[in-house]
């Protein structure tokens, strides 16, 4: 606990606060007195300030709810070559919404959620101040950002907090357009943290690196203020590997999930600190500020979707000093310690059931699963021409063609994977492979957009070696990151210009501003997209053996079960002991909370993540709180619906803004708290109209319509529910 933290106990404990409705910031009016504002220890170099109005507001960054509709509307830099950070900033803000929200009006963007809902005089532009900052121990090797947003809306005697850690492995912008969003408008302080992660691109051929604010300069000049430099010998690496780009998630040696949850209690108690600011909230006393503003007296949900929802659950796991009251998180990536056996469950989805045995698996494992065999099991989809799985018209996306799906099923049958002689049959095996590994068959239509977007791929490599702590230079699997053509050319340099605009453009993880995943043997050993490479047989096989020396690693054994051995054995140790360090407990301390998650989630399964911590949270606590939200006809990423025009598809976002609306209801005015159920949905291409209506296609969570999700001995039971 740090000496913040001890203080803020005290106040909570009603031995020294003044209540936040004193309005007097320039004296103590009260003969105890509140705890002083001290400034973090985890807090490293300076805290930089800055007030946006509405040319440059916290949530749009000037653009307007109206101007983030359209990709037309992209922010550019003046000079390419070296934007600002104020473009840069503006970039990321517009970028990361986009990627994100479905800002199709027909899905109800700016009419049932968006920044204009409810409607504003400034199109969805809201000013305010925003503080940004590292969390460090002083050696530059952790330099997670935190950033502090108070809209000019902000009540100090109706205080409240909300977090937003980012997705992915977005940049400290990430969440602006999900819980920040939320958070902003009801009038909240937004505390973001990267946990990271955080877009950190140190480019080894120029030996360039970004700095906090997403402007570049080299590593030698950055020092201890690089958001991220590579380790190792990277001269000899790039003179074997020339070209080549290390990515903070990946390669920064931190495992950076393991702390995911202290980096957002971090968020908060910065979030604390800047409003207890003498320039803020807090009380002068002599030349001493004291803290107005404390846990007792706020209100602070954390919240937050994917990697930032999994975040805010260990925060709260993890929150010993009563920092959080609840959690509202959507389409999480937790992975939840496993229960033995003994004291299990199984999961019944209708005719389905799930033993305990098959659910519950860490996203490396499952996702390694889906890496093998989806691009086998979406060969001959028109998801893989290019074309909209709904309806098979043209999307806007660039086709893939068919080749490699084809041929890494021909791979996977030569190397022993799959028994079926025909095309056909290969499809259909992989698919009932990736079914019969816990994975819902309501998925696989979704899945194949996933696939033509490198998705399972870039989890294999980019978690195998974040949780191992592997340098960029140790080549696992053969895999690295560059810039280069998806047609298979050598990695190339990359451009000064995409470079610059990575802080802005890139989200993290390849495929991102133009690096892609590379194999190291494409190209005659020059590497290539691991998409064009073949393999000794000459088959266009997507490096085959790259994603079965992770699934290897993943698993710690070969495909026939028997153990590891050498080099590998000890780089899946490795890697087992960083998965250890990830697992959620499922003990949320009794505090309220609510879990929201599309059931056609094709990226974080819904049975291996929220539903085994649903059980898992009432195995471990007596006393839960928790409620369990299963949404129909929503999928992970709310993006992929815009860009591939699904209507076969709700916004889950909508529903994240609910829950956030019931559960602050429920901290201020005690208001119940939704019961677990299945919200059944009624997608646009069902209905017809030209926009989705909320009375027509999207039930409330407190409405009539209920689908009770009930855990009764040792069997979870989520209804079909329409």
């Amino acid at each position: 606990m740090s000496t913040t933290q001890a203080q803020w106990l005290v106040a909570a404990l009603g031995t020294a606060l003044l209540v936040g409705c004193n309005s007097d910031n320039n004296s103590s009016s009260s003969s105890t007195k509140s705890p002083l504002n001290q400034r973090p220890d985890f807090l490293s170099g300076d805290i930089s300030s800055q007030h946006y109005d509405l040319d440059a507001d916290l949530l749009t960054a000037g653009v307007g709810g109206t101007g983030l509709a359209s990709s037309a509307n992209v922010p550019v830099a003046a000079d390419p070559l070296n934007p600002t950070a104020a473009e840069l900033r503006k970039q990321a803000i517009f970028n990361n919404f986009r990627a994100l929200q479905d800002t199709r009006s027909a899905a109800g963007y700016n009419s049932l959620y968006g920044p204009n809902v409810p409607a504003t005089a400034n199109d969805g532009r809201i000013t305010g101040t925003e503080y940004i900052a590292y969390s460090d121990d002083g050696s530059g090797q952790q330099n997670v950002v935190l950033m502090v947003q108070i809209p000019d809306s902000f009540d100090v005697n109706n205080p409240c907090i909300v977090t937003a850690p980012s997705s992915g492995s977005r940049g400290i912008y990430g969440a602006v357009g999900t819980s920040g969003e939320w958070g902003l408008k009801k009038g909240c302080a937004v505390a973001y943290t990267d946990g990271g992660k955080g877009n950190g691109v140190h480019d080894l051929n120029t030996d360039t690196v970004n700095l906090i604010d997403g402007t570049r300069t080299t590593a030698s000049n950055a020092g201890t203020s690089s958001h991220f430099t590579a380790s190792g010998d990277l001269s000899s690496y790039n003179s074997t590997y020339p070209n080549r780009i290390a990515m903070k998630h990946a390669h920064s040696q931190q495992n950076p999930e393991a702390d995911w949850g202290q980096y957002v209690l971090q968020s908060v108690e910065f979030a604390f600190y800047v409003l207890n600011m003498a320039e803020n909230y807090g009380i002068t006393d002599g030349n001493q500020v004291r803290m107005q503003l404390v846990p007792s007296n706020t209100i602070v949900i954390a919240s937050s979707v994917s990697n930032g929802g999994g975040a805010s659950l260990r925060a709260v796991e993890q929150d010993s000093s009563g920092l959080i009251d609840g959690v509202v998180v959507s389409e999480p990536n937790i992975n939840p310690r496993k229960l033995a056996d003994s004291q299990g469950f199984s999961i019944q989805q209708g005719t389905n059931t799930y033993q305990h045995t098959a659910i519950g698996k860490p996203l490396l494992d499952y996702g390694s699963y889906y890496n093998l065999y989806q691009s086998c099991a979406s060969a001959n989809t028109p998801i893989a021409l290019g074309q909209n799985p709904a309806n098979g018209t043209p999307t806007g996306g660039v086709a893939l063609g068919m080749a490699g799906f084809v041929e890494r099923c021909t791979a996977l049958q030569q190397a022993g994977l799959l028994s079926s002689d025909t095309l056909e049959g290969q499809i259909a095996e992989s698919q009932q492979k990736l079914n019969d590994y816990a994975v819902l068959a309501s998925t696989n239509i979704i899945a194949h957009t996933y696939t033509r977007f490198d998705v399972y791929a870039s989890i294999g490599a980019l978690y195998s070696n974040a949780y191992g702590r592997f340098s960029v230079t140790d080549n696992l699997c053969g895999y690295s990151y560059a810039y280069a053509t998806a047609t298979g050319g050598a990695p190339t340099a990359k451009p000064q210009a995409a470079l610059a605009a990575d802080f802005g453009s890139g989200n993290g993880v390849p495929p991102s501003n133009g690096t892609l995943l590379i194999d190291n043997t494409g190209n005659s050993g020059t590497g290539a997209s691991f998409r064009t490479t073949r393999n000794a047989n000459g088959l266009l096989d997507e490096f085959l053996a790259g994603a079965l020396c992770v699934r290897r690693l993943a698993t710690g054994q070969n495909m026939d079960g028997s153990p590891l051995t050498g080099t590998e054995a000890d780089q899946s140790t490795r890697i087992q002991a960083g998965l250890d360090d990830i697992l959620g407990s499922g003990d949320l301390q009794g505090k309220p909370s609510i879990i929201i998650h599309g059931r056609d989630d094709a990226l974080i399964a819904v049975n291996h993540t929220s539903r085994y911590y649903y059980g898992l949270n009432h195995k471990t606590e007596a006393n839960s709180q928790l409620s369990y939200i299963e949404v129909t006809n929503a999928n992970h990423l709310d993006s992929f619906n815009a860009f591939f025009n699904i209507d076969t598809q709700i916004p889950l976002h909508y529903y994240l803004g609910e829950g956030l609306d019931l559960m602050y209801a429920h901290l201020k005015d005690g208001a119940a708290l939704p019961s677990s159920q299945v919200i059944p949905t009624v997608p646009l291409d069902s209905t017809g109209g030209d926009s989705l209506q909320a009375e027509v296609n999207l039930p409330s969570i407190s409405s009539d319509v209920v689908c009770p999700i009930t855990f009764e001995g040792d069997v979870l039971t989520v209804p079909e529910c329409g």
